[in-house]
């Protein structure tokens, strides 16, 4: 099997930027703020980036040299034929601009912000038999809509999150003190995508307040509830110690850095879609 080329290989196949392009190019990029997009001979899109400083940014690339970039700049250089940009009036401007081309173009450069995957949308509906609970990357037809929450970027932390709450939720309303009980659903790090949580009782209407604050970002009473029925009887182990308030912790955090920004994003809506999300993060 041929082995992986080197960066210098790379860069080797096509002369450097300022070879191919020209430096009269390079001269007339403004110092401004804005967007550029690094082409193939083809014509197709390679890459969208921001800058401060155009012209800064881009002389970046002029000369670079093998070694002193990653292996990912390298190939980019090595295929671009053209690069194009766009003034803006603020970086802020650039950002905004730069999000809607890559959600857009998707160029095989970026990664940022342009994989559905990394959105989720969280439903909460209290039924007769238990409390069901969905993640989904979209709001599906046949639910009822002012159930949903969201929508949330972070794949990694969206899931572990609700994975933390499902199992507290479950020690909590069935008396269980020990993780090892839990069912096998709720075991594994990331939560289910979907689950039905039973009632012990019903439904606490005042814990689904509670639940509904937590996901509007107004308050962290369910928290506190959790340690009550968890904890009340102050005999747990170490081990029982430290995983609910590992948990807690966790929920905290996602509390303060997601919940509680999207709710003075979202200018007291429920929902933002995928598409505005990072526009709105911008800010």
């Amino acid at each position: 099997m041929d082995s992986q080329p080197s960066i210098s290989q790379l860069f080797q196949s096509r002369p450097l930027l300022e070879e191919r392009l020209g430096r009269e190019r390079f001269d007339v990029i403004p110092a401004s703020p804005g967007v550029y997009r690094f082409y193939d001979c083809d014509g197709a899109l390679l890459y969208v980036g921001k800058a401060k400083n155009l012209r800064r940014r881009l002389f970046g690339y002029k000369r670079a040299k093998a070694g002193q970039v990653s292996r990912k700049v390298a190939r980019m250089i090595g295929k671009t034929d053209s690069i194009i940009w766009v003034e803006t009036e603020t970086e802020r401007d650039a950002l905004l601009l730069e999000n809607r081309m890559i959600r857009g173009d998707r160029p095989p450069f970026n990664h940022a912000n342009k994989e559905p995957e990394t959105y989720y949308f969280v439903y909460l509906k209290p039924e007769k038999k238990g409390l069901e609970f969905r993640l989904a990357m979209r709001i599906h037809d046949e639910t009822d809509t002012e159930c949903w929450y969201g929508c949330f970027k972070g794949h990694a932390p969206v899931r572990r999150s609700f994975g933390c709450l499902l199992r507290l939720f479950w020690m909590a309303e069935h008396g269980i003190k020990n993780p090892m009980h839990l069912p096998v659903q709720l075991t594994r790090n990331l939560t289910p995508m979907r689950f039905t949580m039973p009632w012990e009782a019903g439904g606490d209407l005042s814990l689904l307040h509670m639940l509904g604050d937590w996901m509007k970002g107004e308050s962290c009473d369910i928290l506190d509830w959790f340690v009550v029925k968890i904890d009340c009887s102050s005999r747990l182990t170490p081990f029982q110690t430290r995983y609910l308030e590992t948990h807690l912790e966790y929920l905290k955090t996602f509390y303060d850095k997601k919940l509680v920004r999207h709710r003075k994003l979202r200018n007291g809506s429920q929902l933002i879609a995928q598409e505005e999300l990072d526009d709105l993060l911008v800010g």
